[in-house]
């Protein structure tokens, strides 16, 4: 089904004087090529000048009743968006063979449509978004205090990387994919999905670079924060995202993917539907507070949805950025998204209020600016 329920800020594209190029590294462009996302293979060398400063929470300003229970609906005309240019972007991203499309303004839904196979409550496996929540996950862990510094070597807790290769991991290095640890197609796509203990396998696997040096999009770096959450916390933080986030924000259908002993998969599907992806999404708008609770710092928002290194200049803490309006020229610059494998979405773009859902399987080239792209602009 379908139907659109009937300022303009940072929206051209960023004008750049004659400016010097840096490619972007082949294995950074694989990465995101990897998720459907279409980086610029070289971006100017004053590329950090151009990161906007994160917009202003508008969570006060918002009379939207909390989705908790359910979303409220609204017409594109009533929270100032472009009936015609929604559709523009729907038609995009039905072309694309999408199963569910759904946008937020101001906290109502606006235009919402589902496959003829697929429906409202659906679920759907997200792959890689699933990164995006983890990251949520230790903010939150880090607002209750069940941890005090993300900088803290990894190794206070995994004992196993007592050693000189290992002990220069920093946990913000697993958030940010520049640990160091070893990375090779075969063993992060294939030997870690099928290992009995996927987080012992990461956790037993050596290093390729040092910490800090070398962003590699690497699963197996990020499973490792599955054990170390547990051997801190003493719980699975698939368990802790169902008490602190899912079960606060009505997210109550959603469930999250184990190996066979029992490990939440920190670097892969979270299952949900479209209207509960967006909840998750709405609560990075809202910088971390639900219903007048603080389930994240807002500090927490803030930093994960800047670039956490310089080798890729369009990743966070587990986020992807619109840096620079590099990546997608027609959507603000402070724009963000949870990708994962079949170019599945959650889109944030705080400058406009906009939380943006795009689930189905991948199409092979889909284009992010020119689904968000009209979007955006439908923003009057």
């Amino acid at each position: 089904m379908f139907f659109l329920c009937s300022t303009l800020l940072c929206m051209a594209p960023l004008q750049i004087a004659e400016e010097r190029q840096v490619p972007l590294a082949p294995h950074v462009l694989e990465a995101a090529d990897s998720l459907g996302i279409n980086l610029p293979s070289s971006v100017p060398a004053n590329w950090q000048d151009l990161v906007v400063a994160p917009a202003q929470s508008t969570s006060r300003m918002v009379s939207a009743p909390w989705p908790t229970v359910d979303w409220t609906v609204s017409t594109p005309q009533a929270q100032g968006m472009d009936e015609q240019q929604l559709r523009q972007a729907f038609q995009y991203g039905i072309g694309q063979g999408s199963n569910a499309l759904l946008v937020i303004r101001n906290g109502y839904i606006v235009a919402e449509w589902y496959a003829p196979n697929w429906a409202q409550d659906d679920r759907e496996d997200s792959f890689s978004m699933s990164k995006s929540i983890t990251s949520g996950l230790y903010g939150a862990a880090l607002l209750e205090g069940i941890y005090t510094d993300p900088n803290q070597k990894a190794s206070l807790e995994i004992a196993e990387w007592n050693d000189p290769a290992h002990q220069g991991v920093r946990l913000r290095h697993l958030l940010s994919m520049n640990s160091g640890l070893h990375w090779d197609f075969i063993t992060d796509y294939i030997l870690l999905g099928i290992a009995n203990d996927q987080s012992q396998f990461a956790i037993n696997l050596g290093m390729d670079a040092t910490p800090g040096t070398t962003w590699v999009y690497n699963n197996s770096a990020c499973q490792v924060l599955s054990e170390w959450f547990l051997r801190q916390s003493g719980m699975q933080i698939g368990d802790y995202f169902q008490m602190r986030v899912a079960g606060v924000i009505g997210m109550h259908q959603a469930s999250w993917m184990t190996d066979n002993v029992g490990n939440t998969l920190t670097y892969r599907s979270v299952f949900a539907s479209a209207r509960e992806f967006a909840k998750f999404g709405y609560l990075f708008l809202r910088n971390g507070e639900w219903d007048g609770t603080q389930i994240i710092p807002p500090r927490w928002i803030q930093v994960s949805t800047r670039p956490s290194q310089t080798d890729n200049p369009f990743y966070g803490l587990l986020w992807w950025l619109n840096t620079g309006a590099l990546d997608m020229p027609d959507v603000p610059a402070d724009a963000y998204y949870a990708a994962g494998l079949g170019e599945k979405r959650i889109y944030v773009v705080p400058s406009q209020d906009l939380v943006v859902i795009r689930l189905g399987p991948g199409a092979g080239s889909w284009e992010d600016n020119a689904f968000l792209g009209p979007i955006s602009q439908s923003v009057q």
